[in-house]
This record gives structure tokens, sequence and C-alpha cells, in this order.
């Protein structure tokens, strides 16, 4: 970003008016004018930007999106901002009454700052314009091959400035695609050191448009894919950003410069391919297409030079200057309605689609005694004349109707009886109200109950009712959607909406390589967990997956439904597993994803998120896919699982999975985590077709393992994960520190009379209470819990799981749910006790002869106090041997 004396500098060099700098200095200090959602299809998020400091919002990641890359990388964009503070759009009324002046309140996309110009920036669909253009042709139109938006422009212009609508059809793809797969390697800038530079330079040259994966083979350990990926983003070496994908490394050449590609020329974006239009006469009553929409020419007004068209399925009217109206033709929005030609060839296909294989033989036999008949051979074939001249007929007249004579020699099918309705239309009418005002709304009436309204106003109309057979006909021919969306909501009818196929090139749903897109979601497991003797409870599984591989990258287990603490520690144990995180987090809309820490924590590291529409849950199907494989093949053969209260009154004392209930929360955190990397990631997929393990280790090799990217698991990364309690500061008391849920929190810091009695800001760790952070002193200083002496030596996974089962517990007991350093002294102890109970009982069960061991049976002393004993080899096998040094 610019300081006060650069952006004073480039303001001089523009020539900018003070009216014009109080306009951007304003953009330029203000927050977004509104916080984006997606809307119910658009998948929304934040972009962290580096160029820019901070995170960019998106409103859709197939037209924002890719904007906001072609911003973040172009270096003539100094800055740019979403949602800028709204503008007034002054318009009037109608063209006749030119006095009475109207507005409303507009807020663009993003407010751009270039080195040479600056503007607000609106993007749109393609289709978007389209309806636009038809809907107020006056404020969006075409102009010199570009969409305008005239008020926009018109308030631009009072500051000298600019503004420009960006349609989905500008959008280069390929380029978009290619900068999202190297921006790791443009953001970090590393060059390879020049030995590598030069191996890579000496394969390019002895074969010059070698490809990428070709120069990645022929590597022998000199190079790796990362050093060639490297230079590719700092323009060492040459491919074509904006034609070659380079996820296809097979097909992508490489050279040593841009001069060396010969025949190529890089251009800013990628020239649309358009079908030359058909003539299209202007004449009053010709019908034209625009869009999706047929119009007609109502009247061209060659005096003032305009069109005037008409609409009759949406009953509109539009008025179009003719130079405008000539660039919609030549540029394709403007087409000619099919012609007769066209018609007859479209059914001539339709019917030899339709043609069974049977007719189609058939057909080529008549055919082949036609077409001899008439080219004046003889016909020595099992054929009558009358036959003959039928055939010759049909064909004939098909010649003449389609241009083709041979579809007429087809068999004509038959039609099984006239299926058109039988009904008077009055009745057929009366019956459709009914069924749109009774049966397709919230009250979810019977078809009966319908029926039953239906006889009564045919009754009161004295019309004939149709039967109930007909009313359910009727009922079962509407569209599934339509009908569960009116009577159960847009939620239930979800899953009878069409899927989405994307006819367009765009990014891919899955993403390209491994790490580049990931999704993180909850589900409560199928479960009950053994909390203390009585107790029991479900636990939540927090997951995150990575959308190429569909390997399991971290998961999270607790008894806490989501909370922005699940998030931070499902990024925690990313990191600790894989030293790095994805590019993309998608996200449901659940509030936990919406916290301030959360979000702060992903913009620090550079992760971009994307949140998927609410109650979509096809957007995040990889993961609702493992929630649903790990609960049937893991989960539910375990004892205590939940299958049986699907159906609760069926449910005994007997079969009550509470009363089944062996598993802890520790054990099945164990379990979990290796069916997960034993079972599920060496499990294959069928859409991938190999495993989550080798997909992964596949994509690592082609696309590189990006050691930029490394995240260091240390004390400055955990604290980053860290949240601040309610307040986010605590007073310091003197010779006790500062006071946190659990107990009192101590460091030498304290000691300081300037800090006594003085509010410091505060950071925990939810899953360790042993340790609290203080910023003391310009800097983030550990204090340890008075308790801290109890949790020496214990795992972060013991920590966390002593933690969520005192806090359970303390749930069930109290209401306060205060966790002191006692409690945990006397749970540690307990757990101790415990375990050597365990070690007893098991070495019991399996030596019957030690059940005499440490008991005041004195006829045993002999055998226990002799030290010199061999019968110690008889008593511990090596299998008990080795449990209970596990367990101890």
């Amino acid at each position: 970003m610019m300081s006060s004396s650069e952006f004073e500098d480039w303001a001089a060099r523009m020539d900018l008016t003070e009216e014009a700098k109080k306009e951007i200095q304003r953009i330029r200090q203000s927050p977004p004018a509104r916080r984006v959602g997606g809307g119910r299809n658009n998948v929304s998020g934040r972009y962290s930007s580096k160029k820019m400091g901070v995170t960019i919002q998106f409103e859709s990641h197939k037209v924002e999106l890719p904007t906001i890359y072609m911003m973040e990388f172009n270096d003539d964009v100094l800055e740019y901002y979403d949602q800028p503070p709204k503008i007034k759009m002054n318009y009037f009324q109608s063209k006749k009454d030119k006095n009475r002046k109207m507005a409303y309140w507009y807020t663009a996309d993003f407010f751009v700052i270039e080195k040479k110009r600056a503007y607000w920036v609106e993007c749109k669909t393609e289709e978007h314009l389209i309806k636009k253009s038809q809907e107020k042709p006056d404020r969006y139109f075409r102009n010199n091959g570009r969409w305008e938006f005239a008020l926009g422009k018109n308030y631009a212009i009072q500051f000298g400035l600019d503004f420009l609508v960006r349609s989905s059809s500008e959008i280069n793809w390929i380029l978009q695609r290619n900068l999202e797969f190297l921006e790791d390697y443009i953001t970090n800038g590393h060059i390879p050191e020049e030995q590598i530079i030069a191996k890579i330079k000496e394969a390019i040259i002895s074969a010059p448009g070698i490809t990428i994966l070709e120069l990645i083979q022929n590597a022998e350990e000199q190079y790796t894919s990362d050093d060639i990926y490297d230079l590719i983003a700092n323009n060492i070496i040459y491919i074509d950003l904006y034609n070659d994908l380079i996820t296809e490394p097979e097909s992508v050449k490489v050279y040593l410069n841009k001069e060396q590609h010969k025949g190529f020329s890089i251009i800013e974006k990628s020239s649309r391919k358009r079908i030359s239009p058909k003539m299209i006469e202007i004449k009053n009553g010709n019908s034209i297409l625009w869009g999706d929409s047929a119009w007609t020419i109502l009247n061209y007004d060659s005096g003032n030079k305009k069109v005037f068209l008409y609409s009759k399925s949406t009953n509109e009217h539009a008025e179009l200057p003719i130079h405008l109206f000539e660039s919609y033709i030549s540029e394709g929005y403007i087409k000619a309605v099919e012609s007769n030609n066209n018609k007859k060839s479209n059914k001539l296909n339709k019917m030899i689609a339709e043609a069974s294989e049977k007719d189609l033989e058939e057909a080529n036999k008549k055919y082949e005694i036609v077409t001899k008949y008439l080219n004046g051979e003889n016909v020595d074939l099992n054929v009558t004349r009358r036959s003959l001249r039928n055939w010759v007929k049909k064909y004939n007249d098909a010649e003449e109707l389609y241009g083709n004579g041979f579809v007429g020699l087809l068999p004509k099918t038959k039609k099984k009886g006239n299926k058109n309705s039988k009904l008077p239309p009055e009745t057929e009418e009366i019956m459709n109200d009914v069924i749109n005002q009774s049966y397709k709304n919230i009250k979810s009436k019977t078809a009966k109950q319908v029926y039953r309204e239906l006889l009564v106003k045919c009754e009161e109309l004295n019309i004939d009712p149709p039967s109930y057979q007909t009313l359910c006909t009727a009922i079962n021919n509407l569209s599934k959607y339509e009908v569960e969306e009116s009577r159960k909501g847009r939620r239930a009818a979800y899953k009878f909406e069409e899927f989405y196929t994307e006819l367009e090139f765009t990014t891919p749903k899955h993403g390209e390589r491994v790490f580049e897109l990931a999704h993180i979601d909850h589900t409560e497991l199928d479960i009950e967990l053994k909390l203390t003797s009585h107790k029991t409870m479900r636990p939540w599984l927090t997951v995150m997956i990575d959308a190429f591989s569909r390997r399991v990258l971290a998961f999270y287990l607790t008894f806490e439904p989501p909370s922005y603490r699940s998030c931070m520690m499902i990024v925690r144990e990313c990191v600790k597993n894989y030293n790095r995180l994805p590019n993309f987090l998608v996200l449901d809309g659940g509030k936990e994803f919406h916290s301030v820490y959360f979000e702060s924590l992903l913009a620090f590291y550079g992760v971009h998120k994307k949140q998927r529409p609410a109650a979509k849950s096809r957007y995040g199907n990889d993961v609702e896919r493992l929630f649903g494989i790990a609960n049937k093949l893991f989960i539910h053969n375990l004892a205590g699982n939940t299958q049986l209260t699907k159906n609760v009154r069926q449910v005994t004392k007997s079969v009550n999975p509470k009363n089944h209930a062996i598993w802890t929360l520790e054990t099945l955190n164990e379990s979990l985590e290796n069916w997960f990397n034993r079972v599920y990631d060496n499990k294959i997929n069928p859409s991938l077709h190999q495993s989550p393990k080798e997909a992964y280790e596949e994509s690592i090799n082609v696309s590189g393992s990006r050691p930029k990217t490394y995240i260091s698991y240390d004390d400055t990364f955990i604290l980053m994960t860290l949240p601040s309690p309610k307040g986010k500061t605590r007073k310091v008391h003197p010779g006790k520190g500062i006071k946190l849920s659990y107990s009192y929190y101590w460091c030498d810091q304290f000691r300081n009379p300037k800090i006594e009695n003085f509010q410091v800001e505060v950071k925990y760790d939810p899953f360790n209470i042993g340790i609290a952070y203080a910023y003391v002193g310009d800097q983030w200083v550990e204090c340890q819990s008075e308790g801290y002496k109890y949790l020496y030596g214990k795992s972060e996974k013991q920590m966390k799981i002593i933690t969520e089962e005192i806090r359970q517990k303390n749930k069930l007991y109290s209401q306060n749910n205060t966790v002191t350093a006692k409690m945990i002294a006397q749970y540690i102890i307990e757990s101790e006790l415990k375990e050597e109970e365990l070690v007893y009982e098991n070495l019991s069960s399996t030596n019957p002869e030690l059940k005499v061991y440490g008991s005041n049976d004195s006829s045993n002393d002999e055998n226990v106090n002799d030290s010199n004993s061999n019968e110690t080899d008889d008593i511990y096998d090596d299998d008990d041997l080795e449990i209970f040094g596990e367990l101890i």
C-alpha cells in the first residue's frame, strides 16, 4: 500500500482535482461498506492479500475471485479495495420527464488504483449483463466490445475517474488456474542457486520445447519440480501462461524465454471465438434472439436511427440505437431466429436419432431397392409392384419435405393410444387451481383432503369433477422440487434439486493439487463414550480433508460442540502433521468459522476462505462423504454405537448404548487416528481410482513440495492459535498474578511494581490449562499455573483430554464449571491409582498365580520375598511385561 507521501506524488502525476483526491482518500480510509454473503448458489469468501495486507471479500469465486487474482498479480495495480463506500446514482424517471430527478445508493465491488488511472469495478456474469441490458438498455450496454454501466460512468466522470464493468466472459481461466497454481512461488519470490538454474537451462537448450513432465523426469536429483516452478514464477524460464495449463505438465512446453517461443505472443487475455453471425434483416415484424429471449422488431426509425423491440414472453419493450444494435449482432449477442432449413435439419436428425436398430435395418433394405429402381436397374427381389411404388412415393416426399429421402423409408411407429387429457377444459383448470392453492402450501394437506375440497368447488360451479385417481396422477406429474419446496421449504427440497453442471471451462471444484483446497466440518459421532462410571456423552469430530486427494489432513475429537476453539485446534493439528496449511479452506456458514480469532489466524498465514452456500451440502460432499464412511466402516462397529437410537421406542435398557459404553475420549482418539492412517488412507477411492495416500504422493511429486510454505510448529505458531479470554485483559494481583477460569498464573515479570494492579492482555490455551500468556514489556510472556507441577511431563494429548473430561464432569455436578489446580492434581492422582489397578487386574486375569502377589496371606511370603527365586519366569511372560511397561 502507498504511504501518504506516495499517494500525494501519485495524485500529482495524475493531476487530480481536490474533489477527486478527497473521494479517493475517503475510499482508502473507510472499511468495507458491507460484509458480503454468497447467496443461494454463490461461494463467497475472503482472500488474504499480501499486496494490501488485509483480507479482501468476494461474493463469487467464479467472477470476483478471478478479478482479485488479476489485480493481486498485476504490477500496474498499486491498491485495490473491496466494497468501497456507497455512491449516489442519479437518473431521470423517464426520458420525456427530464425534470424529475431520481437517485439510489449503490455499492461497487472494487475500487482500483493503478499507476496511470483509478476506477470503480463492477463484476457480473455475462448472462446477468445480457438480462440487465434487456431490462434497462439505457444503463447497461456494450460499447466497442466492452460492457458499460452508464450511471456509474457518469458518477466517475465528475472526478476525472472511470467506472469499469468486468464480465465473466473476459476471464482467461487458463491464466487464472496457472496463477492459483504458482501463487506460492510468486509470493515467496525465491530464486534457486545459479548451479541449479544452469542445470535446468541445459536441459531446455538440449531439447527446446521440452515438456514440464519430461523436465521433472530428467532431473536425476540435480533439481526438483519446486526449482522449475520457481524459475517460471520469476520469468527466468518461459511457458505460455495464457494458453498452456500448467497442471497438464505432459503437454506444457518450456522455453528459455519468450523469443524462443516462436509463433506465440503473450496477450493480456484470451480472445473469444465467435461463430459468424447469421444475416439479420432489420425489418418490421422480423424475429431475433437476444440472449435466450425471442424479440420482435416493432419498428426501425431510420430518421432517429433507433430500433424498437418487443418480447412477447416477458411483455417488455426495448429501444436500442442502431449502432448498438448492429454491434450486438456482430459480437453474437443478437442472433437470427432459426431458419426453416435449420428446423428441417434438426427434425431430420431427431428422426434418425429416435429410430431403433431394427427400424434402420429395414430402412436400409428399402433404400437399396428404391435407389436401384430410380437408377433404372432391374429389381429382381421379392417385392410387389404396389409396395415398390409406395416406397418410391415416400422416398420422394421425404426428399422434398426434409431434403433427404432415406427418412421416408423408416417404419412408422404407431402411437399407443391417445395420451391427451380427456377432461373438459374447465374441469382441468379448476383441478390445477385447487392443487396450486391447497396442495402446494405449507399446510401439507393430503391428496384425499385436497380432493374433497375439489369436489366442493366443482359442485359450487356446477362442473363435472375428475376422479380421485386423475387428481393423484396430476400431482405425481408435478415437479418434485417445486412440490417439496412449497410444502416443506427450500432446504427440504434441496435433495430434489438438479445437479449444477458447469458448461464453461473454469477451475475444477476439487482443485488441481494437494493443499490447494481443503474442507473443514464437524459431526457428532454415533457412539456413546464413557465419561464417568455412570455418565456417558457423544463426542464431536472436526475434520480437515484435502479436496484433491481426499486425504485427512487433521482431525480433532472433543466433547465440546463446534466452536472457534475446535477450528483453531484443527489448524494447529494440520501444521503439526504437515508444517503447512492449504491455500483455500472451504467452510459452511457456522458462526465458529466467523470468529475474529479464527479469521485473524488464517489471514496471518495467508490462507484464503471460501464459504459454501447455506443448506447446500453438495458443496462440501468430500467431507460429508468422509463422515458417512467413518461412521459406517468404523464407529458403527464399536461397542456403544448409537444406531439403535434411531428407533427410540425400540431401545430397552439391555440394548441401550449408554449401558454398553466402554470407549473413552482418549482411547477413541487413538483408534480413530490409526483408522484414518492405516485403513481410510489406503482404501481405494472410487472417484480417484486410487487411494488418498497414492493421490497425495503423486501430486506432491508433480506439483512440488513447496518448501517456502513451511510453517514451523513452534511457540510462535501455537501462540497464534490461542484465543483471548472474554474482555481480553486481566488484572495483575500482587504476589498472585492473573486470574483465569482455572487458577492464578504467575511469571517473574509480574514482580515489577509498575505492572502490579494494572490490566495486561492475556491469551490462554483452552486445552492446556497449565500455562497462559501475558503481554508484558512489548512481548508475550509465558505464565505458569499454580498447579503446573501436576501437569509436568504430560503430553499435549493427555493435557487436552484431562482438561476436557474435568470440564465435562463439572458440568454434570455443578453449574460454575470451574476447574482448579487442586482438581487437576486430584484427577491425575486418581488416574495413576486407576492405572495401577488396571495393571494388577490385567496380570491377575492372565496369570492366576499372580493373585497372591501383594496379599496379606503369610503362606505366600516365601515366594514374594525370595528375590533369587526363578519362579518369576513362570509368573510373568513377555507379553505381560510389555503390557505392564506400557501401562506404567
